[in-house]
């Protein structure tokens, strides 16, 4: 029997509604993570702080934990119930958003801020898996595609509602709290988007546990728990196609990350307000970025249908070249309107990456292996992408451009830079990749 025929069948609506739920989570986990961005210039104010320095509260704080931690959740996640480890990661990550309204110093936002990453590590990982043992391959990428709605989605509210909560809260008088003092507008915004995430946690808690399926026979050694040395081994014996599935895609999310910089980029170079600001880069995440990823697992579903085994692949090399074209051109635009339109091709061609990648990785692994292969995606894509994104620019900005125009050219410069080798990096590997797909296909074909 094949390894699809134990997956449910295709009209059942439940592998449906568990994928909704996870996209909720996925929404809550960016708008918690993205709220950050709009409050750049009060935060650096209120706690005296750099470009680099607030950089690092993204891509340090939040980013090296965020993927630190992703790698032994994931090999919790091939082990134990992923739902529960979901619903107490929602839990954590809530309460630290909260936490960092509370924060009266550099430290104390920053101790906060890892809380966030470690607990928003618990998400992807398990529902990767989850994914992966509730639809068939020809099936996946859409069911992946849905989840990462939620990407697009929680960026766009984050940059939409965060800017009217924060026109809101401003209006507001500062709040004098025992123990913590003063509270700024942005302490509250913190508290505000971080609570809402409880009952989240308690939604995911009542989904059912999918059963495991593609389950393969484990040497005696190593029998019942799947020791991350299989990880290890795995990458070892597929380098080519492991480089092209780990270091390429974080090469790709260093360009999408930048972004980060983009609402900051409107505020300083044309003198809008946070809530303008907020609006266009909100928009743009909420009707190109999921348009993008629509389409990215359309056509994948497509090509794969048709025989075409590297379709995620190929298609992610494709939209590194797609992206890395609005990513130079945009921030040197020459006006408001121009810079506000390079947004739409460039959140188009995010969407690619986060649907085909795990796509992509989830056909080839071995099921004791899937979580933690999609964990090693998500550390790579941390360490390098979520990590370097952010910083990169604020530290060309920082330390070798100046003046008004510093930031733009960081940020085009960086661009110009990392899209080349992200399209290289994809493209070496796409022959291993072929053959280890088939490799896969005729094994599960005599279970």
């Amino acid at each position: 029997m094949s390894v699809d025929a134990e997956r449910p069948a295709a009209k059942s609506w439940y592998p449906w509604y568990v994928t909704g739920v996870l996209m909720v989570a996925y929404i809550l986990s960016f708008l918690d993570r993205q709220i950050l961005y709009l409050m750049v210039e009060p935060i650096k104010a209120d706690l005296a702080i750099s470009d680099f320095q607030f950089a690092l509260l993204t891509g340090g704080a939040f980013g090296i934990f965020y993927t630190l931690m992703g790698l032994p959740i994931g090999w919790m996640a091939d082990r134990y119930n992923r739902k529960n480890l979901i619903a107490v990661g929602i839990t954590l990550w809530s309460v630290m958003t909260a936490l960092c309204g509370l924060a009266n110093s550099y430290a104390h936002l920053f101790l906060a801020r890892i809380g966030v990453g470690v607990g928003e590590a618990t998400l992807s990982p398990s529902a990767y898996s989850m994914l992966s043992d509730s639809f068939d391959k020809k099936r996946l990428p859409r069911a992946m595609s849905i989840y990462t709605f939620g990407l697009f989605i929680g960026a766009g509210l984050a940059m939409i509602i965060g800017g009217e909560v924060i026109a809101a809260v401003k209006a507001s008088p500062d709040l004098e709290l025992p123990l913590f003092g003063a509270m700024r507008s942005w302490h509250m915004v913190f508290i505000v988007v971080g609570l809402p995430g409880l009952a989240v946690a308690l939604w995911v808690e009542t989904l059912k546990e999918p059963a495991r399926t593609g389950m393969v026979k484990q040497p005696p050694k190593t029998a019942g728990h799947f020791p991350f040395a299989d990880v290890f081994a795995f990458i070892g014996e597929n380098k080519l196609m492991s480089l092209s599935l780990f270091i390429g895609p974080a090469f790709f999310s260093v360009l999408a990350y930048s972004d980060s910089w983009y609402p900051e980029l409107f505020i300083r170079i044309w003198g809008w307000n946070v809530e303008e600001s907020g609006r266009i880069n909100g928009v743009s995440s909420l009707i190109a970025g999921p348009i993008g990823l629509l389409f990215a697992g359309w056509l994948s579903s497509r090509w794969l249908a048709a025989g075409r085994t590297d379709a995620c692949l190929r298609l992610t090399a494709l939209g590194a070249v797609g992206i890395m074209i609005p990513a130079i051109a945009m921030p040197l635009m020459p006006t408001a309107g121009s810079m506000a339109f390079m947004l739409f091709p460039f959140k188009f061609f995010i969407g690619f990456t986060p649907v085909l990648i795990p796509s992509a990785i989830q056909m080839v692994a071995p099921n004791h292996l899937r979580a933690q292969l999609g964990a090693v995606f998500l550390f790579a894509v941390g360490i390098i992408g979520v990590s370097m994104g952010p910083i990169l620019p604020a530290f060309l900005s920082d330390f070798v451009f100046s003046g008004d125009r510093a930031l733009p050219h960081a940020l085009a410069t960086a661009a110009a830079v990392i899209g080349p080798v992200t399209f290289i990096l994809l493209w070496v590997g796409m022959k291993q990749y072929r053959q280890r797909y088939q490799e896969m296909t005729v094994a599960e074909s005599r279970q």
